[in-house]
């Protein structure tokens, strides 16, 4: 008759120290590998969020009006004036008055040289866009001050097709202030677009849907990127042979991770 085999109570008591001892052990060499992991996750995490968000950033200001780049560094924001396309306009032959565009007095009809490349025709009677001619964003030549350079907001711009140009016509008439030197004529979006940084709320948001003024008023704004906790935006305008730079800064940080990114634009200024 063969007795039943088993643990004592001290051999139990002792597997149980051993199994402790080893799951300890290997409980610390496990979790850095694993929070080595989740730091690089969540570090991929914000570059990429940084890096979308400047992409961003970058796209509007290359398709921005020339000269209407503005950045208030203390908020800090960045806004502009989007370009939707851009044509020369005519101003020598043929002797049709409706299409040449003059200056003295007020028109409301001429042709292009060519025709627009984004825009199709017919666009009938429309104050979504805005035509622009020598915008130099200065005193007396700024498209935000809503004259001189820049129809006003409320007339409605139509452009049809003529054969290998395109024709526009305003509703009222208006004189440009100045002529472009090289006959550039610019279509923009009625509103222009803002990146505000609001490091308070850890968001970089950005805004549309307001009109064109000399300060910034609200408007309907989306979250461009979270956990911002640093943001600078400069401007140098360049000089006549210098295009003009944009230089922007993110830092986003997460569950103790930080990364801060750096990217810089440039602006072409020749109106």
């Amino acid at each position: 008759m063969r007795r039943c085999a088993g643990f004592t109570l001290i051999e139990m008591i002792m597997v149980i120290i051993i199994t402790g001892i080893i799951a300890t052990v290997l409980a610390g060499v496990i979790k850095r590998p694993i929070d080595g992991y989740l730091d690089l996750t969540r570090r991929a995490e914000l570059v990429d969020a940084a890096d979308s968000a400047l992409r961003l950033i970058a796209r509007d200001i290359r398709r921005a009006l020339p000269n209407s780049v503005r950045v208030d560094s203390t908020g800090p924001s960045l806004e502009m004036i989007n370009t939707v396309d851009a044509v020369r306009y005519r101003l020598g032959p043929p002797g049709n008055q409706s299409k040449r565009l003059r200056f003295n007095p007020d028109d409301d009809e001429f042709n292009t040289i060519g025709e627009f490349t984004n825009l199709t025709p017919p666009v009938t009677s429309s104050t979504d866009y805005r035509l622009v001619i020598y915008n130099l964003g200065i005193s007396g030549a700024s498209a935000y001050e809503n004259a001189n350079v820049i129809t006003p907001a409320a007339t409605q711009v139509t452009i049809t097709d003529d054969g290998t140009s395109d024709h526009i016509a305003l509703s009222s008439a208006f004189q440009f202030a100045f002529e472009s030197p090289r006959q550039r004529l610019y279509v923009v979006d009625a509103s222009p677009v803002s990146y505000i940084c609001d490091t308070a709320n850890e968001t970089l948001r950005r805004y549309a849907s307001y009109s064109i003024g000399s300060t910034q008023p609200s408007g309907s704004s989306v979250v461009v990127t979270k956990h911002l906790t640093a943001c600078s935006i400069s401007y140098d305008a360049g000089s006549t042979g210098q295009a003009a730079l944009v230089t922007l800064s993110l830092t986003l940080s997460d569950g103790g991770e930080s990364v801060t990114m750096l990217h810089q634009v440039r602006v072409d200024n020749v109106p």
